[in-house]
């Protein structure tokens, strides 16, 4: 302290010190004269600065005490001017504690946004990315240049595009992986930068679903027509053929008459399916609820199907356990997703041969290709003992139209939208299916289904 206070003496006399200066240097006053009248001046100044200097350093101890949070009871400061420095205090501390909140209320906000988000600097470098960002990108992208993050070119033209303040193009974005992912970024420059440490935002916005549902659409679109030009220009020329050469013939008639109707019914057959699978797909997202005995729908799609199980002398044999299962599901649903896999088996297995149609118990908590069982769930299994499907085609056989022997197919009358159909009912169950073939040893189409009582089952 008393350094301190022979310290501000000193500046507080600097003006007589500067005035004895001048007169040692022009002469009337000796150098020793000079020398104790200045420290004369500072020895007077020393009770004139105490109380300042006392005041100053007790001013520093108190603050410094109030913001370590050692709050004491008393200073020598007055009492308005204590008061004064704590609320000061005080408002700094909430102001501080609300901006540390909004900060991390806004981090947890831009942490939690499904969509992946990037913030870049006028350099292109990520300062930050979030969850969504991390995880789709599979990497740490903060600082790393965006290019190097992407690997897309045309990105960096729309993000100069962006930070030049014009109306950036959005970019499409192909991010490879387990699962090819398409993405639109699009660009957003801020306009103040000093608190985010950033001048533009990047969001990827997943197109992969829209891409995907946009190449079904045309190909459905491009085989339907496919489909239905065939048996319509066969049909055309029957017709014309009737009305022209054999016009007065009644064996040429007869015959071009049934060709007629087997085309008109394979129409037919492909309207159906095709107003069927539509159906599905509409309301696919709502689950039913209804309580279904699986013995009863097994019965009724077996049944329906024994005339053509009789012209291809096929046996259709059904395991049922003696216990009633219930399963939840709609019945005249379920009863059309097990006609179609028992009539495949007729249709593609061994002439002669059998079908056989197991039903067995599901463990809770089963998981089968990524869906598990929440609950005790049942396995419907249709097996053939046909020529088997060689390993190559089993991912595409649910895909609509897909066909392994397109020749064949139409020869038995298929539509290729069957297996189709049995997807999107098994999905609209909550349910899975899987397909175990191998040529020269028939094929399995296993349906997974939850029991009643158990929920909305697995996922």
């Amino acid at each position: 302290m008393a350094t301190c206070v022979l310290r501000a003496a000193a500046w507080f006399s600097l003006p007589s010190a500067a005035a004895f200066a001048a007169l040692t240097l022009f002469g009337p006053l000796s150098l020793t004269t000079a020398v104790i009248a200045w420290g004369a001046v500072v020895a007077l100044s020393i009770p004139l600065v105490r109380p300042i200097a006392d005041g100053v350093a007790t001013l520093t101890d108190f603050v410094h005490r109030e913001a370590a949070g050692d709050r004491p009871e008393r200073s020598g400061l007055g009492a308005a001017l204590t008061q004064a420095v704590r609320v000061l205090g005080r408002e700094w501390r909430q102001r501080g504690a609300e901006l540390e909140d909004a900060l991390a209320a806004n981090e947890a906000i831009l942490q939690s946004l499904p969509e992946p988000l990037l913030l870049l600097d006028e350099a292109h470098v990520v300062t930050f990315a979030n969850a969504a960002a991390r995880a789709v990108l599979g990497l740490k992208p903060v600082g790393k240049d965006l290019v190097a993050v992407l690997r897309a070119p045309a990105v960096l033209g729309a993000l100069e595009a962006a930070a030049a303040g014009e109306d950036p193009p959005e970019v499409t974005v192909e991010l490879s992986g387990e699962t090819p992912r398409t993405f639109a970024a699009r660009f957003q420059a801020l306009d103040r930068t000093e608190s985010s440490g950033g001048t533009t935002v990047l969001v990827l916005h997943d197109i992969s679903e829209m891409w995907r549902t946009e190449r079904l659409r045309a190909d459905f679109v491009a085989n339907a027509s496919h489909e239905i030009r065939t048996p319509l220009s066969t049909l055309v020329g029957a017709v014309e053929t009737m009305q022209g050469p054999a016009r007065d013939d009644p064996e040429a008639r007869h015959k071009f008459l049934a060709m007629m109707q087997d085309q008109a019914g394979r129409i037919k057959s492909l309207v159906d399916d095709l107003l069927s699978l539509s159906r599905i797909e509409r309301s696919e997202h709502d689950a039913p609820s209804a309580t279904v005995e699986l013995a009863n729908v097994l019965e009724l799609a077996r049944g329906s199907l024994d005339w053509k199980a009789e012209e291809r002398s096929v046996s259709v044999d059904l395991d049922i356990p003696a216990d009633d299962i219930a399963v939840i599901g709609d019945p005249d649903d379920l009863r059309q997703l097990f006609e179609n896999l028992i009539d495949n088996a007729i249709k593609y297995g061994r002439g002669d041969g059998t079908v056989s149609i197991g039903v067995r118990a599901v463990a809770a908590d089963t998981l089968v290709d990524g869906w598990r069982a929440r609950g005790p769930a049942v396995a419907v299994a249709v097996r053939d003992n046909g020529p088997g499907i060689p390993l190559e085609h089993l991912p595409r056989l649910t895909e609509r139209f897909y066909r392994v022997d397109k020749a064949r197919s139409r020869r038995m009358g298929g539509t290729g939208l069957g297996l189709a159909i049995v997807k999107h009912l098994v999905s609209r169950h909550r349910g899975t299916m899987t397909i175990e073939s191998e040529p020269g040893r028939g094929s399995c189409f296993t349906v997974f289904l939850n029991r009643a009582g158990n929920g909305d089952g697995g996922g």
